[in-house]
C-alpha cells in the first residue's frame, strides 16, 4: 500500500539514472545474496507489504556496510542514501556515491539543498535512505542511539512514510544477516496542520523507540532459535 497517497508509476527495468546501480543488482546481487543469506523478521503483518512509493527508510548504523545491506533489505526497489560529505573527500568513494546516487549531506553545515533535494525524490516516488543516529557506532556493545530530528522533518515535509528497519550485526561470515521490517509510520494522519517542534520531537522518539522494539524482537528470535547462545 502507498501510504503517500501519490501514484505510482511503474518503474523502468533499466534507468539510465540508476545504470550503476542497475548494473550492480544485475551481476552482483546473486553473489552476495548468497554470501549474506538474507532473514527478514516482522513487526507485523503490514510490515510486510512491499514498500510502494516514495518513502523515507530509517535504520540503525553499525557498519560502513549498512548501506549495502539496507538495499539487500529493501532488493526489489532501487533507493538514494544520504551520505555525510566527509565521505566525498575521497575520489574513488565520491565516485561510487555519485553514481548510486547518494544524496551528500554537511553535518556541519546543514543546508536546505539537502532537504529540498530528499523531498523532492520522496514526492517522485523514490525511496531514501536516512540513519538517523547520524554516524556510524563504533561502541561494542550493540546499542541505538538516540535519534536526530531530520527524518522526521523531510518524511512530513514530503508527505511520505517512515520504514523502520533494524539491521542486526553479523557475528561471523557464517552466520544470515537479519533485518527486522517495522510497519510504515504515516504520519499524514499525526495532524491537519503542520507539525509543531513538539511533535517532531515527540515523533522522532518514537521513532527511536521503535527502532528499540525492532531491535528487541531481533534479539527474542536469538534466545528461542539458539537457547541463549551466539547466534547463527
Amino acid at each position: 500500500m502507498n501510504l503517500n497517497g501519490n501514484k505510482r508509476k511503474r518503474a523502468p527495468l533499466l534507468a539510465w539514472k540508476y545504470w550503476f546501480v542497475d548494473l550492480a543488482r544485475l551481476f552482483a546481487a546473486p553473489s552476495v545474496f548468497l554470501f549474506l543469506r538474507p532473514k527478514w523478521l516482522y513487526e507485523n503483518e503490514n510490515a510486510k507489504k512491499p514498500i510502494r512509493g516514495g518513502a523515507l527508510i530509517a535504520s540503525n548504523h553499525d557498519s560502513f556496510l549498512d548501506p549495502m545491506y539496507i538495499m539487500i533489505a529493501v532488493w526489489y526497489r532501487r533507493m538514494r542514501i544520504i551520505a555525510t560529505s566527509d565521505l566525498y573527500r575521497h575520489k574513488t568513494l565520491a565516485f561510487f556515491l555519485n553514481a548510486v546516487r547518494s544524496i551528500e549531506v554537511d553535518k556541519q553545515n546543514f543546508n536546505f539543498g539537502t532537504f529540498r533535494t530528499v523531498c523532492e525524490a520522496l514526492e517522485a516516488g523514490e525511496i531514501v535512505t536516512i540513519f538517523p543516529e547520524g554516524s556510524i557506532h563504533t561502541g561494542t556493545q550493540e546499542t541505538v542511539r538516540a535519534f536526530k530530528s531530520g527524518a522526521v522533518m523531510m518524511a512530513e515535509k514530503a508527505n511520505a512514510p517512515i520504514v523502520p528497519i533494524y539491521i542486526a550485526q553479523r557475528k561471523s561470515w557464517l552466520n544470515r544477516q537479519r533485518y527486522v521490517m517495522g510497519e510504515p509510520i504515516d504520519l499524514s494522519g499525526e495532524n491537519g496542520s503542520r507539525l509543531t517542534l513538539n511533535d517532531i520531537n515527540r515523533l522522532t522518539e518514537q521513532l527511536h523507540e521503535k527502532e528499540l522494539q525492532l531491535k528487541a524482537i531481533s534479539e527474542t528470535y536469538d534466545k528461542r532459535k539458539n537457547g541463549g547462545k551466539n547466534h547463527v
